[in-house]
């Protein structure tokens, strides 16, 4: 079932269409939150309230026109959102904060998804993502991105080789 046949199905009231929806999108947007977020808690925030927008929304969701790309914009924007109002916050300084890590613990810490949303620009990361997380084709990729399949590869190839060359300076 593709993803313009489950919002058809939450705009009669199948709730379960809902839930399958979910399932299918729930790590493209996490990811495309974290992307932007830079941060897994922020990142799984976004994406709770990613779908709650679209549920509220899903009446006005054009089902032939690519939901999913309306999903992940949603997701983007809210990220971005979120993004602006940390910058307001006023933050502690870590000096003054004896339980803060060093940014060395912290990279030490933090995984490969950690490791590559550092290194990447947000582009590379959600194309890095799609691609080799959830084995999108680049064409498809291209298609949610609205990026032509050739830059899609030429972002991708780009993405792996500033990994490789980062972790190779960091052995």
């Amino acid at each position: 079932m593709d993803i313009g046949e489950l919002v058809r199905g939450i705009q009669s009231g199948d709730n379960d269409a809902f839930a399958r929806l979910y399932e299918l999108t729930r790590r493209s947007v996490y990811f495309t939150a974290y992307a932007v977020c830079r941060e897994k808690y922020a990142a799984e925030s976004v994406m709770q309230d990613t779908f709650v927008k679209f549920y509220e929304n899903i009446q006005s969701v054009d089902s032939k026109h690519n939901p999913y790309s309306y999903l992940l914009t949603i997701a983007r924007n809210l990220s971005l959102n979120y993004v602006k109002r940390e910058k307001l916050r006023v933050s502690v300084e870590p000096e003054k904060v004896d339980y803060v890590k060093s940014d060395d613990d912290l990279h030490r810490d933090g995984g490969l998804t950690d490791f590559a949303a550092r290194v990447l620009s947000e582009r590379e990361f959600r194309v890095l993502m799609l691609c080799a997380v959830h084995k999108f084709k680049r064409r498809e990729v291209g298609k949610m991105l609205d990026m032509p399949t050739a830059t899609v590869t030429w972002t991708y190839n780009k993405a792996i080789s500033k990994l490789k060359k980062k972790l190779e300076e960091e052995e």
